[in-house]
């Protein structure tokens, strides 16, 4: 199997510049500027390759460091080559003024969580932009090609977390609660056990009740927000 590439570069994005919301939580697939990896670089820019599970610790604070990857600008590279070769490489074209920029997969390192800071944020990922990004970490690390619907299927309860908190965080930030405040409460709501073990971050997991945590983040949101907690 030939790993997979993008159809148009609008494929890859969730938000690019201007577009990209402080409000969302760091995520994988989020390239930033002026980032110093140890051992890797002294600023310029940076991807996030972590999973977002270990980017944070209790209460949903973010850990420390973070793994990340390099960013360069680089002579254009014809879509269809993704898919059988660069595999050192994620494409991020018209990334900034329509030039073209790849993540260096073969220069990794831990950033200081304190310079991922979302007013640096460039760009966020698309699901399929983080697939297709986790698709060549994959292959780069073992040689093995997993299809990006593979990825979706272990990922999406992830991705609908983080859009669930963004939401959350636009809803509180209007009356003063910080990002991470606003973060904590979130990871204290969706991890309260309502009954036999059951989380409504476990609910999310299963499709058929992705709708009614939906419905519980946002009445919970608005609660709080209202002053009514």
């Amino acid at each position: 199997m030939s790993l997979e590439t993008y159809a148009v570069v609008a494929d890859l994005y969730l938000a690019r510049g201007q577009e990209v919301n402080s409000s969302r939580p760091n995520f994988t697939g989020d390239v930033f500027a002026d980032v110093p990896i140890p051992g890797v670089q002294d600023g310029g820019m940076a991807v996030i390759v972590a999973h977002p599970c270990t980017m944070r610790g209790s209460q949903a604070r973010m850990r420390e460091r973070i793994l990340v990857a390099a960013v360069c600008e680089h002579d254009r590279i014809g879509r269809e080559a993704w898919t059988k070769g660069y595999y050192d490489f994620m494409p991020f074209p018209e990334l900034i003024n329509g030039n073209f920029y790849v993540g260096r997969l073969d220069e990794l390192g831990t950033a200081l969580t304190v310079d991922l800071n979302t007013d640096k944020r460039i760009a966020c990922l698309s699901e399929y932009g983080v697939n297709l990004l986790q698709q060549r970490l994959i292959w780069h690390f073992t040689r093995l090609a997993v299809e990006t619907f593979r990825i979706q299927e272990a990922f999406a309860h992830t991705y609908e977390e983080a859009d669930l908190l963004e939401e959350w965080t636009d809803t509180l930030s209007v009356t003063g609660v910080s990002r991470a405040d606003a973060a904590a409460k979130f990871e204290e709501f969706i991890r309260a056990d309502h009954g036999n073990g059951r989380t409504l971050q476990k609910d999310l997991q299963d499709v058929q009740r992705r709708s009614a945590v939906r419905v519980a983040c946002r009445n919970e949101a608005r609660r709080l927000s209202s002053g009514s907690a």
